[in-house]
């Protein structure tokens, strides 16, 4: 089930992207507008049967605006790190750390 929920949210995010693109470009212009650009000053939220409620932003600017809590708050760059893990397991597990903690997901620096 998390694996579905991961992949409907990859899918929901894309076609976000895709409608929210200035239709006056071209098709092809379109598909390379950024998630970042394509959400700037919006929230998306979605609800998941494994993962609950949970808002996509922007950036971490949008993230504060929000005012909702972090841990269920992921920006663009949090979601294209989570949606590379092939594991729904994981992905289910770094959620639950994100919310538990109200963290934020992030590049190791090691």
């Amino acid at each position: 089930m998390a694996e579905r929920s991961k992949l409907d949210i990859e899918r929901y995010v894309n076609k976000f992207a895709e409608t929210v693109a200035r239709p006056d470009q071209p098709r092809l212009e379109q598909a390379s507008v950024s998630l970042e650009s394509a959400l700037k000053g919006r929230a998306l939220e979605l609800w998941s049967n494994a993962a609950g409620h949970l808002f996509i932003v922007a950036d971490e600017e949008d993230a504060r605006r929000l005012g909702e809590r972090r841990g269920i708050v992921y920006t663009a760059a949090e979601l294209r790190r989570v949606t590379r893990i092939s594991d729904p397991a994981i992905v289910l597990e770094i959620h639950e750390w994100k919310q538990k903690f109200d963290g934020r997901i992030r590049e190791s620096g090691a």
